[in-house]
């Protein structure tokens, strides 16, 4: 069988060096039938590896019950990259991240008890035993060692507590149950460098703008291992009411990946392909107390959500090209200095290697140096190079293409060397190119059309052309082919640009001919009509009193009601003496809650646009009342300390008051107990050593002791909690700022309460702005009859009518295959849930920065229905269809 193994810069199969160029296209967030096609794109962009998170949740989503068929059948995934000549580096968690719900741990975990999540906790090392026996026998016989094509295998992920013994523990077994279940290819991580290296784990980098510096580290701290920025992120991830889209500049990704190439790195975009949290399986995100992930996980990626092709996915090729077909010279190279010479305000990296060097040129992001002086090793040489339309090129020097071929030199980028027989290079439009092959010079002027000009140098052929031209440069079926936006499965699969009439094809015996196009009808450029919403039925569950409930005998939690995902219903049904106003107060409810009280609705509680977390004023009748309430689970958090929140209306409703308190008192904090820290933070312990501390010092002074409920948000500093001395909580900073809520109880005592702010660093009274106390008077519903019942799709008969109650519409349209993807566009409804044909597209929700949802092709018939569930009841008359050619985010 073979063996992969690796030396000091590349893997190997049996001795062949192997050189990645990889990106992320994730599986579950890809319709199985547009797999395929996902895949093609990505190797007709260069690349010649695939790397996908398997989330246990999406497998395993209730205890017990497995999945593996159909869009969940990972297995099929890795064949159909396998069978498009693609390698697979899997990336199977326990824990993945990812912006998926929980980083892909299961709910179901959070109700078991003795649980610490991401630990060599016995509990939660015994249900990810029982995962990785599900998974990894039906994937081990596709790795490269038994013929297929899954090349490394990663253990966890980001994973920052290394450096603890526990840590260490907990991912040495990942790696014994990664053996144990059948798996010999080389595991990798992506650990940060944080503790001792794990016995044959190689840690990789995930980076952007420090990727060159944290590949110097790598270099550093394992020197004879391969170096992979296993996540170069080239985009970023858009959560719920953000002010716009996440952009990365399509220039500025192409000239990151060429430097992360020069630091002889391999790479693995992040994402390439980033697809769709179709359902609820969006996360929640850390940077703020109310960021949730969009259902478009567009990434701004190379390929855009739909599948269309943006200009990222063209600029990146020329590197990915380079990367791809000229592997066997970057795979024998290594870092070293000094090299060529430059005479500008630019950077160099130099590799040599047996089969010769590379002088990787970048400006940095200094737009307007466009062309460098360089000097070459032998001092012969200088040349004045064009960094192209990114910033960055790519200079052979005396690279041996054959045994009896060498290049010696060239101010042009190649795009790579294909069959042995035909090297392409690449420079702007005009420029009187120099290329050198075994002492023999040859000028070349760049051309400035869609033709290459094509030159016999020796044993080999030189085809040049300019970079535009080259972006759509296309290897298929041992042709090169230049001009068309896409060549799909064979070479006469093309498409072409609006009025392109004809193109090149050059074989490898450089012969070239022109293919010339038939007339084709242009794509359908514009989208069908929407029919009439119709409404279907309303959510009659606060109004009807003859429906089906469960009862339960308190609160309880999404997850121990066997609700993993979504909506959630629950009726509480109280007693009073007399009439009165309550103020509720929900402090021990997950996200969102529609409340209703005796059938009419009294508000939203929780996050985001339309809700609040203040007291909701409601009156009460004598005698019972009906509280209703929709609890929408917005996603867990991915990532964190706070992973394994609560779900769902899992404590009392409570009748409350905002708290009038004093001023904080500021003082230079002195001491640190580190028993403030659990075992999930401590990565924090060393944080209050480096720096100040701040003390914020409050009292409260309480003749009957009621729970106090504080809560906070914006403030700049981790802080730690404690009343009466007692730690009661610690909430880490993310992205600027922390946020967080705590209940007081058997902390306070009568009399004067004490209540403690700790907070890292130089501290401000404004910085506590965002903190808020209230009073919880009396537990509203502790002595209410609980009830649950499932959120469900609309049943036929369903009631139609009801005033500000959740509703369904539904509407039609005819469509016929072609043209470019299809997106819906949502108007004047506010939030709810988007199905097509049966198939749930996921949330929308009309606070930005999404604003189309796309409806993938393969789910479309000739006659289609989608059916819209919106929160507040709102008819979305004014929804639209729509094309987006490079993508939802791109006009």
């Amino acid at each position: 069988m073979p063996q992969v193994t690796y030396d000091d810069n590349s893997y190997m199969i049996d001795g062949q060096r192997i050189w990645l160029v990889s990106g992320s296209v994730h599986y579950f967030r890809v319709p199985a039938e547009l797999w395929r096609d996902r895949l093609l794109k990505a190797k007709r962009a260069g690349l010649n590896c695939i790397t996908t998170y398997v989330p246990w949740n999406y497998h395993e989503p209730i205890e017990g019950v497995w999945n593996f068929e159909g869009d969940r059948d990972v297995a099929e995934f890795v064949r159909a990259a396998g069978e498009l000549g693609l390698y697979v580096i899997l990336r199977p968690g326990p824990y993945i991240c990812a912006e998926w719900d929980f980083g892909g741990l299961p709910g179901w975990l959070t109700t078991k008890t003795g649980m610490t999540l991401r630990t060599n906790n016995a509990a939660y090392m015994h249900y990810f035993d029982k995962y990785f026996a599900q998974l990894l026998p039906r994937l081990a016989d596709q790795q490269v060692t038994r013929g297929g094509n899954i090349i490394l295998i990663q253990n966890e992920n980001e994973y920052i507590f290394g450096d603890t013994p526990n840590g260490r523990a907990y991912l040495e077994f990942i790696s014994q149950l990664i053996r144990r279940g059948g798996f010999d290819v080389p595991i990798i991580s992506c650990n940060m460098f944080k503790g001792p290296q794990l016995d044959g784990v190689i840690d990789n980098v995930n980076s952007w703008d420090a990727a060159v510096e944290n590949l110097k580290t790598a270099h550093y701290t394992q020197p004879m291992a391969p170096m992979i920025v296993t996540e170069f992120w080239d985009g970023w991830f858009d959560y719920w009411g953000a002010d716009g889209h996440q952009r990365r500049d399509a220039g500025e990704v192409a000239r990151r990946a060429m430097e992360v190439l020069g630091c002889g790195a391999q790479f693995n975009y992040f994402m390439f392909h980033g697809g769709t949290n179709f359902g609820f399986w969006g996360s929640r995100l850390v940077e703020g107390e109310a960021t949730y992930q969009t259902t478009s996980y567009d990434y701004d990626a190379p390929v855009a959500e739909g599948g269309e092709l943006t200009e990222k996915y063209y600029l990146t090729r020329l590197v990915n090209m380079l990367a791809n077909h000229m592997a066997p010279y970057f795979a024998s190279a290594f870092m070293e200095e000094p090299g060529v010479t430059i005479h500008d305000n630019t950077d160099v990296r130099n590799l040599t290697g047996s089969l010769g060097r590379w002088a990787i040129i970048t400006n940095s992001g200094v737009e307007d140096v466009e062309t460098v002086d360089v000097s070459l090793p032998s001092g012969q040489h200088r040349l004045t190079v064009p960094l192209g339309l990114f910033g960055a090129a790519a200079i052979p020097i005396d690279v041996a293409l054959t045994a009896t071929v060498t290049l010696d030199h060239t101010d042009l980028t190649p795009l790579g060397f294909f069959g042995e027989k035909v090297l392409v290079l690449h420079g702007p439009a005009a420029w009187a190119g120099q290329v050198q092959i075994n002492g023999q010079h040859y000028d070349a002027v760049v051309p400035d059309d869609g033709d290459p000009v094509v030159m016999e140098c020796g044993e080999i052929f030189v085809a040049v052309v300019n970079s535009e031209l080259a972006c759509r440069t296309w290897f298929v079926d041992d042709l090169l082919i230049f001009g068309p936006d896409f060549v799909g499965e064979t070479a006469d699969d093309v498409k072409t640009p609006k009025g392109m009439t004809s193109y090149i094809q050059l074989s490898l015996d450089g012969t070239t001919a022109r293919r010339k196009l038939k007339p084709t009808p242009a794509p359908r450029a514009t989208a069908p009509r929407l029919g009439a919403w119709q409404r279907v039925a309303v959510c009659s569950e606060p109004i009807d009193n003859n429906l089906q409930w469960k009862k339960i005998d308190r609160p309880r939690t999404a997850d121990q009601l066997n609700v993993p995902l979504g909506y959630l219903w629950y009726r509480i049904e109280v007693e009073e003496k007399l009439a009165i106003r309550r103020y509720l107060f929900l402090p021990e409810c997950g996200d969102r809650a529609t409340v209703f009280l005796n059938g009419k609705r009294l508000g939203v509680w929780g996050q985001g646009t339309g809700a609040s977390q203040t007291p909701m004023g409601a009156n009460l009748k004598r005698g019972k009342n009906i509280l209703t309430v929709l609890v929408d689970n917005l996603g867990r958090f991915n990532v964190g300390p706070r992973i394994g929140e609560l779900k769902g209306l899992y404590g009392h409703i409570h009748d409350a008051k905002a708290l009038t308190m004093k001023k904080f008192k500021l003082t230079k904090g002195e001491s640190f107990s580190k028993r403030l820290i659990p075992h999930s933070m401590t990565h924090l312990a060393s944080v209050p050593e480096t720096g100040p501390l701040t003390t914020a010092e409050t009292d409260i002074s309480m003749k009957k002791v009621k729970p106090i409920h504080l809560t906070f948000k914006n403030v700049p500093h981790h802080v730690a909690v404690l009343c009466n001395d007692k730690p009661v909580g610690l909430f880490p900073m993310v992205a600027g700022n922390s946020f967080g809520d705590v209940t007081l109880s058997s902390e306070l005592k009568s009399g004067k309460n004490v209540i403690k702010l700790l907070l890292w660093g130089d501290a401000l009274a404004k910085d506590l702005t965002g903190v808020k106390f209230y009073t919880l008077n009396e537990c509203v519903t502790a002595g209410g009859k609980w009830q649950f019942r499932p959120w469900t799709l609309p049943q036929e008969g369903g009631r139609m009518v009801g005033k500000d109650l959740p509703a369904w519409y539904s509407t039609s349209f005819k469509y016929a295959k072609g043209g470019e993807p299809l997106y819906l566009r949502i108007l004047a409804a506010k939030k709810g849930q988007v199905y097509l044909n049966g198939r749930n597209i996921g949330r929308f929700w009309t606070t930005g920065p999404q604003e189309c949802y796309c409806l993938p092709e393969c789910w479309l018939d000739e006659q289609n229905q989608l059916l819209l569930f919106t929160e507040g009841g709102e008819n979305p008359s004014t929804s639209r269809l729509e094309r987006h050619p490079q993508g939802p985010f791109h006009g």
